[in-house]
């Protein structure tokens, strides 16, 4: 995978991190400690999509774990987050592989699926992660309508000084990485199109079930389905074609507020609440 250690985590709270910390009970030992940035804004799980697909799968799987607070600035053997420290002493980096050990312990959401729905899932999650990420760090880093935007969210809590040197290495990355994959160089009509066209094929796949296997719980390719496909919606962006397209499928805006709802249910009702100011007629003076 082409990916700086900053453009990896391009949606990560760049100012000085909150660290959340979640008690487990005594009696339930925790099998990992997951290292992800904190997000200050109400209305998103979390400034990283990678982040968020940590956070769900270990909530639909029911993993025992916590999120410590570790040192200041600990990104990790990498360079990014997250990254997890399992109980046998083990350090996991990527978010994939973090998945891959998790299951291997017996926390398996895909346990359910047959061999063909397995190929099947991971055939979306490598579309997601290998393309339509990309879509999203073009959208964010290099849309010269979203930079100033993306610049303020991510990096407007830094010092001054700070703030402008961090910001520009950050973008310097994230430019460098859509170079090397090659989004970087399309023109955005371009971007924009094939984009569009994964989010047809998802919501196809979809159709009228509550997940894309119909299965009692979700699975890996549910998980960073919902990972990249909010961070296409929030934050809310100046010029987002791809989110506007997003929003004309409402089975997969049905799915996503579902899983918004039953797992982050403070951002669902942080949204409910800044939608419904956001539709209120305006005061009459």
């Amino acid at each position: 995978r082409i990916r700086s250690c900053v453009a990896s985590s391009f949606f990560e709270q760049s100012s000085r991190p909150k660290w959340r910390t979640s008690k487990m009970p005594e009696e339930q030992k925790n099998v990992l400690e997951v290292i992800v940035f904190e997000n200050s804004h109400k209305d998103v799980v979390n400034n990283s999509p990678f982040c968020v697909k940590i956070f769900l799968y270990m909530k639909a799987a029911e993993v025992p774990h916590d999120f410590p607070k570790p040192k200041v600035w600990d990104l990790g053997p990498r360079g990014k987050l997250p990254y997890a420290k399992f109980a046998d002493g083990s350090v996991v980096p990527d978010s994939a592989i973090i998945i891959q050990k998790v299951q291997a312990m017996g926390f398996d959401l895909d346990g359910v699926l047959s061999d063909e729905q397995k190929v099947q899932s991971r055939l979306i999650v490598a579309t997601l992660e290998e393309r339509f990420y990309f879509a999203l760090l073009y959208l964010y880093y290099q849309h010269p309508k979203n930079w100033p935007l993306t610049h303020k969210l991510f990096f407007g809590n830094l010092p001054f000084r700070l703030r402008w040197l961090i910001s520009r290495s950050a973008r310097k990355g994230a430019l460098s990485a859509l170079h090397g994959q090659g989004t970087g160089r399309r023109p955005v009509d371009e971007v924009v199109a094939i984009n569009n066209k994964v989010i047809d094929d998802l919501a196809d796949l979809l159709g009228d079930k509550p997940n894309f296997f119909d299965t009692p719980k979700l699975t890996t390719a549910d998980v960073v389905a919902y990972a990249m496909l909010d961070k296409a919606l929030y934050p809310p962006l100046p010029f987002n074609p791809i989110g506007d397209h997003l929003k004309t499928k409402l089975n997969l805006l049905a799915f996503l507020d579902a899983i918004t709802k039953a797992y982050f249910p403070s951002v669902y009702e942080a949204r409910q609440s800044s939608s419904s100011s956001s539709s209120a007629p305006p005061k009459k003076k």
